[in-house]
């Protein structure tokens, strides 16, 4: 099965999204982005349909439609945030042609509701361009009112954008997919394939334990179905830096501090002939990487270490991820989960 999938709105100008106690257009684009992850994990054919700037409403609607129509996408998802002109509406609902309600949809909304929202129901959602001209079978969701308290707490209490992806992805698997979908042997094969390299590389420099960068890959690569990996054999998100290399344009998401997020338009980031060569580029990056002439090593604390859940969390501390959580994440739904320490042998 193809599935488009479509972060709502644009991240600014004609076609952006509702700005409320979140903003819609970026947390659609948060809980799209992790939906497809957990799809292409699965070895669903998946097609981003996003799209993030147009120069009017029509434009974002058409290209958005067009790109699920060329693909022949058999569904279409579209993630929004809904919100009220007093700010009082609650709830989470999904839009259908007819107010059909196809078994996705049903699921969808009972899934959401799980987390604490209102149920809001099926409707119809005819007149919506994307449910209209959308060749394939068409939903749009609505997650919740991003403009009220109540439903935004409800949102972060649950899990923010995680919670949700889980709620669809899990509705999607009991209706379309089928868990039984996931194919191991590629996950398998993904993870040997760049565990030997990092396994060879930790035996002649010693500088980042394999399992870590097996975990990296799979994580930030998406088991080598992002568009990085795709288009730039970059399996690993590194910035240009003082590379002098081939590099591959695309807008990053980081996240601050505090917990919100902001997007870096245009990021370049590094590209590669080959899977192997980011592998090999990604550890002398770690091994190499200063920012003060080569005086001081930024990853220094990582470097030999051989425990690997201190290796993620010097990661983190030295600041090569913005994400929050990313240390724990490279260990617990990673490393330990697909016991990547046979690597490090």
């Amino acid at each position: 099965m193809v599935i488009g999938i479509n972060c709502g709105h644009t991240l600014e100008g004609p076609g952006v999204g509702a700005v409320g106690i979140i903003n819609e257009s970026e947390h659609t684009r948060l809980v799209g982005n992790m939906l497809m992850r957990k799809l292409m994990d699965a070895d669903v054919d998946v097609i981003d349909c996003t799209v993030d700037r147009a120069v009017s409403q029509e434009a974002y609607l058409e290209k958005a439609v067009q790109i699920a129509n060329q693909a022949a996408a058999e569904l279409f998802i579209s993630i929004h945030f809904n919100a009220s002109t007093e700010h009082h509406a609650r709830g989470t609902e999904v839009y259908t042609y007819g107010g059909k309600r196809h078994l996705a949809a049903v699921s969808i909304c009972s899934h959401l509701a799980k987390l604490g929202f209102s149920n809001r129901g099926v409707k119809d959602g005819s007149g919506l361009y994307v449910i209209r001209r959308t060749k394939a079978r068409a939903i749009l969701v609505e997650v919740c009112f991003c403009d009220n308290e109540r439903d935004v707490e409800i949102y972060e209490r649950a899990g923010s954008q995680d919670a949700v992806a889980d709620a669809i992805w899990e509705a999607l698997c009991e209706t379309v997919i089928g868990k039984e979908g996931k194919k191991e042997r590629n996950k398998e094969e993904f993870m040997c394939f760049v565990g030997e390299i990092a396994h060879a590389d930790w035996q002649k420099r010693r500088i980042i334990l394999p399992s870590v960068v097996v975990a990296q890959a799979i994580k930030e690569s998406a088991w080598g179905t992002s568009e990085l990996a795709r288009k730039a054999n970059a399996l690993f998100g590194i910035k240009k830096n003082d590379w002098n290399g081939k590099i591959y344009l695309k807008d990053a998401l980081e996240q601050k501090a505090d917990g919100s997020y902001y997007t870096v338009e245009q990021t370049q980031w590094r590209a590669y002939d080959s899977w192997e060569e980011s592998v090999l580029d990604h550890n002398t990056y770690i091994a190499k990487r200063s920012t003060d002439g080569g005086r001081t090593l930024r990853y220094a604390p990582l470097i030999g270490c051989t425990d690997y859940t201190l290796a993620a969390r010097y990661l983190q501390e030295c600041g090569y991820a913005t994400a929050q959580g990313y240390a724990e994440s490279l260990i617990k739904d990673y490393i330990e989960k697909y016991q990547l320490t046979k690597f490090d042998c």
